[in-house]
């Protein structure tokens, strides 16, 4: 079966399925990763890890725009408002609070009673304290305030609707100088467990 077979086969399910929740909360767990082992391939992990609770509101169940490109990409997604307190340990030791909205994306069907959904948040990161290992690890200035971007994926099972695993990348940077030095922030990958509040 061709690639253009499967998607036109999963776009309907994707289309029909959607997320009966208001609110949901996620325990997440992150180990620090360097961005070289996130493009080469040659992971470099570091005695640092990140532990948070995100609340999340979704602000529109169902995104609808009459754009020629965004349409099409976007459209069937839901918007979502995340709200996130985390604790630093290890190589630094402060808490970070984030806020940013979140586009997920319609879930598709996996093989099985599984589903999957993808979605990416853009916000604000805010360090209560200066962490003492991002950005000294590079020679820089220590910030508090940087840009947040999450990427994750969310898989669910047909018997636990309301609970869901979450694959996430949690990444602060200074947008390539525009906020902050280039190579300020840091990565964290790790997993995250979900529950639907409704």
């Amino acid at each position: 079966m061709s690639l253009a077979a499967l998607l036109g086969a999963a776009a309907p399910a994707a289309a029909m399925t959607t997320r009966d929740r208001d609110w949901f909360v996620t325990a997440y767990r992150g180990q620090w990763m360097s961005p070289r082992g996130l493009i080469g391939g040659d992971f470099d992990v570091q005695d640092a890890h990140f532990t948070s609770l995100a609340v999340s509101h979704v602000l529109l169940p169902e995104l609808r725009l009459d754009l020629p490109l965004l349409g099409r990409l976007l459209d069937g997604g839901s918007l979502e408002l995340e709200g996130q307190l985390g604790l630093h340990a290890g190589l630094q030791h402060h808490t970070e609070a984030t806020l940013a909205l979140a586009w997920r994306s319609p879930d598709l069907s996996l093989p099985g009673p599984m589903r999957l959904n993808l979605a990416v948040a853009e916000g604000v990161s805010y360090a209560l304290a200066r962490p003492a290992h991002e950005g000294a690890v590079n020679g820089l200035r220590r910030r508090k305030f940087l840009n947040y971007l999450a990427f994750e994926a969310e898989f669910t099972h047909a018997a636990l609707p309301d609970l869901a695993l979450v694959p996430r990348l949690h990444h602060r940077s200074g947008i390539f100088g525009v906020i902050a030095p280039q190579r300020s922030g840091s990565d964290f990958i790790g997993l995250g467990l979900r529950m639907t509040l409704r």
